[in-house]
C-alpha cells in the first residue's frame, strides 16, 4: 500500500451509477464552457456569438460526458483511487482563471461581463470537479472495497464529543467576518455573529453543568449533531464511513491512516494522522471493546480476510 491509495482490484464489475455519470458530464460540460468562453473572449468574440457559442459548448460537452462514462465506464471509476484526482480536476479551472487575469492585466478585455462569464465558467470547473472527485471516489470504494464479503464488523457512528465540520465551518466565517470589518471599518454581525454560534454548537452541540444531586443540568442540547452521522464498516485494508446525509460519499480510511484506537467510558475514538479524530457515541455499539479489538487484529495484520464478529 502506498500512501493508503492502494489499486485493489475490483470486487464487482465497473458500473458507474447516475450519480458518477452525471458528475462526467456536467464537469465536460463546464470545462467546455470555459475554454470555449476564453477562446473566445480573447478573439473579441461579440456578445451575441458568446451567447449562442456557450450554451452549444454546455450541450455538447453534457452529451459527450455521458458518452465517455458510459463507455469508458472502468477507467472513470478507477480515477476514484488516484491521489491527486481532484487537483487535476480543478486544472483546467486554473487556466481559464489565469486567461482571465492575462487579458484584464493587458487590457485586451475591459472588467465587464466577459471577465464575469470567465470568473463563472473556472468556479463551475471548480464545482463539477470537486463532485466528480467525490463521486467516482465512492465508486471505487463500493467496487473495490464495499462489495466484497470480508467484513469485519459494522457499527453506526453516532457523534459524540466536538463536531469538527462546525466547528471549522464557524472559523472560517469568523476570519471572513473579521477581514470584512477591518476593510469596512465597522463590525459585520452578519459573519460574526453566526460563526460564534457555529462554533459554540461544533465545540459542544450538549452543554451541561453538575448540579449538587449529582445529575447533569442540560443548559442546551442540538440533538440533530448528536444523531448517527454515518454507518461505518471495517474490512480488513481499513474502514469504510458512509455518511446518513444526503446527497454524500463514501470514504475509506485505510488502517495505515489510522495512528490509535481506543475505548474511553463513553467513545469509541479512530485516532487519525493530520485529520480529526473520529469519535463514535459507544452507547450506541453493541459491544464496543469487541470492535476495537477486531480493529486492533486488523491493523496489524493477523486477522483473517473472512472473519466476522
Amino acid at each position: 500500500m502506498s500512501g493508503g491509495y492502494q489499486m485493489w482490484p475490483m470486487a464487482t464489475p465497473s458500473n458507474p451509477g447516475i450519480d458518477v455519470v452525471a458528475a462526467v458530464g456536467l464537469y465536460v460540460a463546464a470545462v467546455a464552457v470555459g475554454l470555449v468562453a476564453l477562446g473566445g473572449v480573447a478573439t473579441g468574440a461579440s456578445s451575441d456569438a458568446l451567447v449562442a457559442l456557450v450554451p452549444t459548448a454546455f450541450t455538447t460537452g453534457l452529451l459527450c460526458g455521458v458518452v465517455v462514462a458510459r463507455v469508458t465506464a472502468d477507467a472513470v471509476v478507477r480515477l476514484g483511487a488516484w491521489r491527486w484526482r481532484t487537483v487535476a480536476c480543478w486544472a483546467p479551472a486554473s487556466l481559464v482563471a489565469g486567461g482571465a487575469v492575462v487579458l484584464s492585466a493587458t487590457g485586451a478585455v475591459s472588467r465587464g461581463w466577459r471577465l464575469l462569464l470567465l470568473g463563472g465558467a473556472s468556479v463551475a470547473v471548480v464545482l463539477s470537479g470537486w463532485l466528480l472527485s467525490r463521486t467516482t471516489r465512492d465508486a471505487y470504494v463500493g467496487a473495490a472495497i464495499d462489495d466484497r464479503d470480508d467484513m469485519l464488523v459494522d457499527w453506526t457512528w453516532y457523534q459524540s464529543g466536538t463536531h469538527a465540520f462546525l466547528t471549522a465551518i464557524g472559523l472560517a466565517l469568523f476570519g471572513v467576518g473579521t477581514a470584512a470589518s477591518l476593510a469596512v471599518g465597522t463590525l459585520s454581525y452578519r459573519f460574526l455573529l453566526p460563526s460564534i454560534v457555529l462554533v459554540v454548537l461544533g465545540w459542544a452541540p450538549t452543554l451541561s453543568v453538575p448540579t449538587p444531586g449529582g445529575d447533569d443540568l442540560t443548559l442546551f442540547s442540538v440533538t440533530g449533531l448528536e444523531g448517527a452521522r454515518a454507518d461505518v464498516r471495517a474490512y480488513p485494508d481499513g474502514i469504510v464511513v458512509e455518511p446518513r446525509l444526503i446527497p454524500s460519499y463514501r470514504w475509506f480510511v485505510p488502517w495505515d491512516r489510522i495512528v490509535g484506537v481506543r475505548t474511553t467510558a463513553d467513545r469509541l475514538v479512530f485516532e487519525r494522522r493530520w485529520r480529526p479524530a473520529v469519535r463514535c457515541d459507544r452507547s450506541a455499539i453493541e459491544d464496543a471493546e469487541a470492535v476495537r479489538d477486531a480493529i486492533e487484529r486488523a491493523r496489524r495484520g493477523t486477522v483473517d480476510s473472512q472473519t466476522t464478529i
